[in-house]
């Protein structure tokens, strides 16, 4: 089949939360599984990850709620996103946890309990320092108290989120941790029916103990990459990016390859043209600079990445068409996301995530 395609290990995607797992001790994972998992597949990732015993998931949008519980996803699922008015019929069941992020939501969430006579499943999000969503750290005391008031809604959660865990001066990183750790003793004494405290991205998942608590929600690290700049030891790369080759031509000295003829040959040359592009979630950036892998050989990527095919220059190797390239997701270090966002100065999550649908996902199940 001349398409893209990206093979998903979900052997890999276990062995990658049972190592997490083995970091955290008796700590819940609740698996963060926004933007379709990372572009892996949140329906296949989740079905696995719940076939393995993981506490629950996470997501961005109610839409991603309906699709794992459309699909037969069984597990917690807790809603990062803002609440909004027009979908809390989503909340109705246990299954769901909505995020508190604002007095307005007490109130939206206890008038939509009375109205239904039901208890809503809750967690308090604090914004410690990321300066995003959640409530202000002054306002804790005054929250607490009003959920401490509150019929309708279960107080299940409280959590926070690091801004920036991934780097190596940790002041800021300890700083908002002391902040939610004040936060968990208010809580305690005001709310004590509170079960679970969430702090830990996959960055302090791995580098900071001290902010496991009892839950955490490793995302990026799931799928064996890491955001600390480099490959982990105990993660593998769950993702495996590839495409095929098409069509070998044979180029002279002095023509050029592709779009604005940034590529021109200096000696005849051997060119393979690859069936995948920018419209694949090839990066542009891999233009002239990018290189493949074939059979266990790395290729450069020769002039401009267009919207459905990329070229490589053979020199003296052969290459067949219907060979497979790897773009990322091999064993070669220079071939995992970590060593290519820094090369190419991007994040390892545009990568993963710009995998558009048009690439076929095609699931392993060692």
């Amino acid at each position: 089949m001349l398409q893209p395609e990206a093979d998903i290990s979900l052997g890999r995607l276990i062995k990658n939360y049972q190592f997490i797992q083995s970091q955290i001790c008796s700590a819940k994972v609740m698996a963060v599984v926004k933007a379709d998992a990372y572009g892996h597949g949140a329906v296949p990732v989740a079905k696995s990850l719940s076939k393995a015993g993981i506490h629950g998931f996470c997501v961005a949008l109610v839409s991603e709620i309906r699709e794992l519980i459309d699909s037969g996803i069984q597990k917690p699922i807790l809603h990062l996103g803002r609440i909004s008015s027009d979908e809390l019929d989503i909340y109705e069941t246990d299954q769901i946890r909505c995020t508190i992020n604002s007095a307005e939501d007490i109130k939206l969430l206890e008038d939509y309990g009375h109205q239904k006579s039901i208890r809503i499943m809750a967690h308090l999000k604090i914004d410690t320092g990321m300066g995003r969503l959640g409530i202000r750290y002054e306002e804790i005391d005054s929250m607490l108290v009003k959920l401490s008031e509150s019929q309708h809604i279960e107080a299940e959660g409280v959590y926070s989120h690091f801004a920036t865990a991934e780097e190596k001066d940790t002041k800021y990183r300890d700083w908002q941790l002391k902040r939610f750790k004040e936060v968990i003793a208010k809580t305690k004494t005001t709310l004590p029916q509170v079960e679970y405290f969430h702090m830990a991205n996959s960055a302090a998942v791995l580098t900071c103990s001290e902010a496991h608590f009892n839950m955490v929600r490793p995302g990026i690290s799931l799928y064996g990459v890491t955001p600390l700049g480099k490959p982990h030891d105990h993660l593998l790369p769950v993702m495996r990016m590839k495409a095929p080759v098409t069509i070998i031509k044979d180029f002279s000295s002095g023509e050029s390859v592709g779009y604005n003829r940034q590529y021109m040959t200096d000696q005849n040359e051997k060119i393979a043209i690859l069936q995948v592009g920018y419209a694949d979630g090839i990066p542009v950036e891999f233009s002239n600079r990018g290189e493949v892998e074939i059979e266990g050989k790395i290729y450069p990527i020769v002039g401009k990445v267009s919207m459905d095919l990329v070229a490589i220059l053979c020199r003296d190797l052969k290459i067949t068409a219907g060979q497979e390239a790897i773009f990322w997701g091999s064993d070669d270090i220079n071939l995992r996301l970590e060593t290519l966002a820094g090369k190419f100065e991007k994040t390892i999550y545009e990568f993963l995530t710009g995998v558009t649908k048009r690439v076929k996902r095609h699931y392993i199940h060692e």
